[in-house]
């Protein structure tokens, strides 16, 4: 009895973890598509529920180079962003229905949570990216996402 009770208590801790792997892992697997800035085409992650746009990037350990997440709002409205479980810094690029670049937040460090950060005008999108990809693809207000 005592075997078959360890045995039960075993596989429900495989089965549990297998479960939080498969759940954390499918957080990375959001619709991706190609976007446009500048000379630059970018691989994004397409995040457009409450549940993904509030998970965002947190818990990952990095956003490789010519990638990036898009966060699409319903409407245009203020929001604010902070690096709660974060682990490395990014760029926040606010962009405008008519998709211009409105605002942008560089090199936003982990360290900075809990403090949050929005745009000074109203937003329907949110483009994060690696630290440095503002300046390297030379992402400047006035810009147009394609």
């Amino acid at each position: 009895m005592k075997d078959f009770f360890f045995l039960v208590i075993g596989l429900a801790i495989i089965l549990g973890s297998i479960f939080l792997f498969l759940k954390q892992n499918s957080t990375e697997l959001n619709e991706t598509r190609p976007i446009k800035i500048n000379d630059a085409t970018i691989t994004v992650e397409v995040v457009d529920t409450d549940e993904t746009r509030r998970l965002g990037l947190s818990g990952r350990t990095e956003l490789k180079e010519g990638t990036g997440m898009l966060f699409i709002f319903d409407r245009p409205a203020i929001y604010a962003f902070w690096m709660k479980d974060m682990r490395f810094p990014i760029d926040i690029i606010w962009i405008d229905q008519n998709f211009v670049v409105v605002d942008i937040d560089k090199e936003v460090s982990p360290d900075t949570f809990p403090q949050s950060f929005s745009p000074e005008q109203a937003v329907q999108y949110v483009l994060e990216l690696p630290a440095g990809s503002a300046d390297k693809y030379r992402i400047d207000l006035g810009a147009v996402l394609q």
